[in-house]
């Protein structure tokens, strides 16, 4: 049978199905990379193809009568596979069968969707909750504390398929921390959630000592680090937030010369964490506003992004 009988996929069919599979050959088993270097530095090398589900000519495996030539051709009977592995289901149809195949090309493209080779962004949820927690322990909360205090919790989630790792982000909160508790975590994971403050030296000539009277201030900025999240697995921090605190120290916020630029952001999650793939560590970065009703003091979470793009992160002022 001639070539021009074989029905053959466009140009623009090979590129999509090569996309659609990031350039990874679809077999669950090899998962090869398939598009690198090539020693011209002005070339790639590709190392795959799109190939026929269903053959693209009369004879050939897995070929079906009754398909029309519109259907073979098009990217529904194309799968993405390393030159190795489309040799092996093209000589041993049976193993292959049409069916194996389609799962082996959705499963692939969830993988790739639901982040099997760069994770996803992690999931941030930051809520306000109405009232204060009691403790089962003896003990009271008064009307002035309920007018003050704000009970909060912070969540950090990975949606992806894969673990990431060494998270480490700094949290500009609205309000200051007096009173931080409960780290509902997996398992194994160690978090560390710290204020950040500046540290005092001290300088003594001829003698004498100094001595620090007070503890230091409650923060407005912390540290998350958390050594890894498992797939689909979340940390849920718990704080209580006050204002009082800011009237008693007359504790500045710093704010930014024009506070009413939309592009402002005073109140952020900016941080990175690590994944490794093909033992390679990289490192991806992530970033969120907190945003609310400052009236209600009640606060959320927008959108999380790699960048802040044209936003203008400010920094707090740190006080001890």
């Amino acid at each position: 049978m001639s070539a021009n009988a074989r029905d053959e996929f466009p140009e623009s069919v090979k590129r999509v199905v090569a996309e659609r599979a990031a350039y990874i050959c679809t077999n669950p088993e090899c998962r090869e990379p398939t598009v690198g270097p090539h020693s011209d530095p002005s070339k790639s090398l590709k190392t795959a193809k799109a190939c026929h589900i269903t053959a693209a000519a009369a004879g050939g495996p897995r070929y079906d009568v009754k398909q029309s030539t519109q259907h073979r051709r098009g990217i529904q009977n194309a799968i993405w596979l390393c030159s190795k592995c489309s040799d092996i289901i093209d000589k041993d149809e049976a193993a292959f069968p049409r069916g194996l195949l389609l799962q082996w090309r959705a499963a692939h493209e969830r993988w790739i969707r639901n982040g099997g080779i760069i994770p996803e962004l992690p999931r941030i949820a930051f809520a306000t909750l109405n009232g204060l927690t009691i403790g089962n322990s003896p003990g009271s909360v008064t009307a002035e504390q309920i007018a003050d205090l704000r009970e909060h919790r912070f969540c950090i989630e990975n949606p992806s398929g894969i673990e990431i790792k060494d998270l480490d982000a700094e949290v500009q909160l609205p309000e200051p921390v007096v009173h931080s508790f409960g780290v509902d975590k997996p398992a194994g994971v160690n978090v560390g959630w710290e204020p950040i403050r500046v540290a005092m030296q001290v300088y003594i000539k001829g003698g004498g000592c100094v001595t620090r009277g007070r503890p230091p201030l409650p923060a407005l900025d912390y540290r998350l680090q958390i050594d890894r999240i498992p797939p689909t697995r979340k940390v849920e921090i718990g704080f209580v937030s006050s204002l009082k605190v800011l009237k008693d120290h007359d504790m500045s916020f710093g704010l930014p010369s024009d506070p009413t630029d939309p592009r402002i952001v005073l109140h952020l999650v900016d941080g990175s964490f690590q994944f490794e793939y093909r033992g390679a560590v990289l490192r991806r970065r992530f970033c969120a506003r907190i945003v609310g009703e400052v009236e209600k003091r009640t606060y959320s979470i927008a959108e999380v992004m790699p960048t802040f793009g044209d936003w203008k992160p400010i920094k707090h002022r740190v006080w001890s």
